[in-house]
């Protein structure tokens, strides 16, 4: 049963810096000063906006300083007539975004409106635009329209979570990746775990896997990860496929698996129970004695979506999800289902496995154990972050990881490090690094000769301006960086037991904190003269750690 009321709480920001105005404003800068959010018969700091019978219309790009899920709040003095002024607002992930009309770039108000005109009545105060944003452009539409505005606010809506997770070493590029990881996330836990603030706002399952990994390494146990879970389960009746995808199917498994070796919870494994039998016989279903499967849509990730890497990456996401699948077996008892699972998932792996060069595929083939770890890294670091993809950066990193942490710390500062550089306070729906050459920031109007980071990239459903630059999908960096770094390691099911084997890698130290159902477990590594890590934690008197210095 769904509650019938919003957890989530509403903050209103101001805005912190007026990137441009166009036409005629006065006292643009009054916008900037944080006011009662109350409008009176007397209001001495407004904003007044102004049109002639010709020219520029009178505008205004505000920059929140930071990416946001919410809204416009518009306080209107007075519209200077006998009735409501039409306004323009326009939102922008990018200021470039901001300042586009609808069609421009692939610009879109698809599945949440962010560029509309509206009527501001005087004496008012009005929310407009629920999406996600950090740049909004306000103007004044008609000739000889007048209007004076006290404020221009957002309404950013969250859930006040605290984060429970943290990392810090002395790399002050890897602090911050880790923090803007974690935010990204954050932002996209609404009503349910979206992939991403401003387009879909839907439950996709195979995004879900990268944010479980966020939410237990940095929030924690908390009830949106199982909410979303039933969600999917009950919205998708078997045979179907969650998504209309088999592969997103094969990725609930994987998480229901990874969900319940952190949380330990007998009542969310039960609860699961039939449909993971279930499910897992579906999946098994698409084996054949020969090796050939019946996956029929190929999806892996965006960069490999409709080649043959694509096609083996999914083989091998398939044999992934059969091994979780043979562990949640034998969890529920099933002892049929546990050796089919088994069976499937060796024919598999018997079978002809390409390296496709590709490096997602090659490193969810490596942990798949279809392919050599040790090769898969080498072709993972090769060309350092060329050929990366957001959404799996986690298993990029990891493969990487096993080989050489060094070389791997270096690819994720490099890969999301850029992205920082171009202005980035969530991460993105895709990113190839080659886009940073002679890029313009997000936060600058793109000069000439400068290409736009947002408008001029993207491909399949993610072009121009629809592309998302918040996506849930690109915060794992959080637990590869408390798992391989800080080495947390759950290795019984409700954390009960902890392998910490840390990897500094060309890092002098690093700690940081990290969740689990009985209390948060704290780590502190640092390189000793002779080369050796010496690594003192804490942790709560339920869980027994073992640390492999």
């Amino acid at each position: 049963m769904e509650k019938n009321f919003d957890e989530r709480v509403r903050e209103t920001l101001f805005p912190v810096r007026i990137v441009k105005c166009f036409g005629k404003v006065t006292n643009a800068e009054g916008l900037l000063t944080e006011k009662s959010l109350q409008i009176g018969l007397n209001e001495p700091d407004c904003t007044v906006f102004e049109n002639g019978n010709s020219g520029e219309s009178a505008a205004v790009l505000l920059d929140f300083g930071r990416e946001i899920n919410g809204s416009v709040r518009i306080l209107t003095f007075s519209s200077y007539s006998d009735g409501p002024v039409s306004v323009n607002i326009t939102c922008g992930e990018s200021v470039s975004e901001a300042l586009s009309g609808l069609g421009c770039k692939n610009s879109t108000n698809d599945h949440a409106v962010r560029s509309a005109d509206h009527l501001l009545p005087s004496y008012s105060d009005m929310t407009f635009n629920e999406t996600g944003f950090r740049f909004v452009y306000l103007r004044l539409n008609g000739k000889f329209a007048k209007l004076s505005v006290k404020s221009v606010a957002a309404v950013s809506v969250y859930r006040n979570i605290p984060y429970l997770g943290s990392f810090s070493c002395n790399n002050e590029t890897l602090n911050k990746i880790y923090s803007v990881a974690a935010y990204t996330c954050k932002l996209c836990l609404q009503n349910y775990i979206w992939d991403g603030i401003k387009r879909d706002r839907l439950v996709w399952v195979g995004d879900m896997h990268p944010e479980m990994l966020t939410v237990r390494s940095v929030f924690g146990d908390i009830p949106i990860v199982e909410e979303t879970l039933d969600y999917i389960r009950n919205a998708t009746p078997l045979p179907n496929w969650m998504n209309n995808m088999p592969t997103y199917s094969l990725w609930w498994l994987i998480i229901v698996k990874d969900w319940y070796f952190y949380t330990g919870s007998e009542k969310f494994l039960e609860k699961n129970r039939e449909y993971i039998i279930s499910l897992s016989e579906r999946v098994c279903s698409l084996v054949s004695p020969d090796g050939s499967d019946g996956i029929g849509y190929y999806f892996l990730d965006w960069p490999t979506n409709g080649t043959e890497a694509g096609k083996y990456g999914s083989r091998a996401l398939l044999v992934a999800a059969l091994k979780a699948a043979e562990q949640l077996s034998e969890y529920c008892g099933s002892k049929d289902t546990v050796k089919l699972c088994g069976a499937k998932a060796e024919i598999l792996k018997k079978s002809e496995w390409k390296h496709c060069l590709s490096k997602q595929t090659d490193a969810v083939a490596a942990l798949a154990g279809c392919f050599d770890k040790h090769k898969a890294a080498k072709e993972i670091l090769k060309n350092g972050a060329k050929g990366f993809s957001t959404f799996m950066s986690y298993y990029l990193l990891k493969v990487a990881a096993a080989r050489d942490m060094s070389g791997a710390l270096s690819v994720l500062e490099e890969y999301y490090g850029a992205m920082l550089s171009l202005g980035a306070t969530a991460f993105w729906e895709d990113f190839n690094i080659e886009w940073a050459e002679n890029a313009a920031p997000i936060d600058k109007i793109p000069e000439s000769g400068k290409s736009d980071v947002h408008g001029d990239n993207g491909a399949f459903c993610y072009k121009g301006f629809r592309h998302s630059l918040c996506h849930g999908w690109s915060s794992a960096p959080t637990a590869f960086l408390a798992e391989e770094v800080l080495g947390i390691h759950i290795s019984a099911p409700g954390c009960r037991k902890i392998a910490l084997n840390p990897k500094l890698g060309n890092l002098e130290w690093a700690e940081g904190t990290y969740p689990t159902p009985y209390g948060v477990i704290t780590v502190h590594c640092k390189r000793l003269e002779n080369g050796k890590v010496k690594t003192e934690w804490n942790a709560p008197e339920e869980i027994t750690v073992v640390c492999e210095e």
